[in-house]
């Protein structure tokens, strides 16, 4: 297999024929994301017989002095061609391999997409025969997958009976819809978010200010706000990116908890992804030690259980012990 870089412009159509692309793939959202951090975004394609079997946006933030550094690809490499077959773990592993001989000056991390619904002992084979290993270093995702090709009447049967009860609460509850984007909604949405935050004593380490920009054709991030009686009482934002749109942040005051308004929103966002022609909607990670009640909240919805764990490949000898021994420090300085 060969690896070739990808124009920027050439990324968006290349990266939406995989239907495990999500919004951490996208071209908007991946290149925001490495200018945060300081890194350079380098966008692959890993071809077989002059055809694209994988692509990858490679973030790689590089020690100063040293020249290698970490690459990162979060959501990635995408390895489900549409209208292809998943790969077998020959493929799959020669994926890996080609991507390592590519970037092999550098401490390199992927984590695939959970939409590429990979068995993790599987995976966990396939990876270490490329020469990757398990890593602590990057969270492991886990979420719960919305299949839309189901029909929404079909997924509404499937939902457990407590969830559609409250569902069904909820669409009787009089509650105003509205969607979209754009700085209005916005702020409605940051209100609501910073008296949750504040009540709740928690934050988020990337906030919707970051995702807002970002909205575009190739990252579509809309927000969603439930309203009763003229008061603003739920929102949530999504992010749609390939076919598969994401919820990334949700805000319920008090008086949207009486009347359901996180389940009114959810649905209003699966039908409105459903309409698109969406294939998946990702209910945006879930996390049963921190915070168990969103995790149940997401589990009824009996949905694909979305998990994907990432893997690590170093440079031998001492220049990978350098990345990884600057990065700690640099871990231990913003700890402080």
């Amino acid at each position: 297999m060969q690896v070739r870089p990808v124009d920027a412009a050439d990324w968006p159509a290349l990266a939406a024929g995989f239907r495990d692309m999500g919004f951490e793939q996208s071209l908007p959202y991946a290149s925001a994301a490495a200018a945060r951090v300081g890194a350079t975004l380098s966008l692959l394609a890993v071809e077989a017989g002059g055809a694209p079997v994988a692509v990858a946006a490679v973030r790689i933030k590089r020690v100063p002095g040293l020249g290698s550094g970490i690459a990162w690809v979060p959501s990635g490499p995408l390895i489900l061609p549409a209208g292809g077959a998943t790969p077998d773990a020959a493929v799959l592993g020669a994926i890996l391999a080609a991507l390592r001989g590519h970037l092999s000056g550098h401490v390199l991390r992927f984590r695939l997409s959970g939409l590429a619904l990979q068995e993790a002992g599987a995976l966990r084979a396939i990876a270490a025969a490329a020469g990757f290993a398990p890593t602590t270093r990057a969270r492991p995702y886990r979420s719960i997958g919305i299949d839309l090709s189901r029909g929404t009447d079909a997924l509404m049967a499937a939902f457990n009976g407590k969830w559609r009860t409250d569902l069904r609460f909820a669409l009787k509850s009089g509650l105003e819809l509205q969607r979209g984007s754009g700085p209005a909604l916005e702020a409605r949405f940051l209100a609501m978010l910073e008296t949750v935050q504040a009540a709740k004593g928690f934050h988020t380490d990337i906030t919707p200010a970051f995702h807002f920009p970002l909205h575009s054709p190739g990252y579509a991030v809309e927000t969603l706000i439930a309203a009763k009686d003229g008061q603003d009482v739920a929102g949530i934002v999504t992010g749609r990116a390939g076919t598969c749109t994401t919820y990334l942040f949700g805000a319920t005051a008090e008086a949207g908890r009486p009347v359901r308004a996180g389940y009114f929103l959810t649905w209003a966002a699966i039908c409105h992804a459903a309409a698109l022609g969406q294939t998946w909607y990702d209910m945006g990670g879930i996390d049963a030690e921190t915070n168990p009640e969103v995790t149940r909240f997401k589990e009824r919805m009996n949905g694909v259980a979305l998990f994907a764990e990432p893997c690590e490949a170093r440079p031998s000898g001492v220049r990978g012990r350098l990345v990884l021994g600057a990065e700690a420090l640099r871990a231990r300085l913003r700890g402080r």
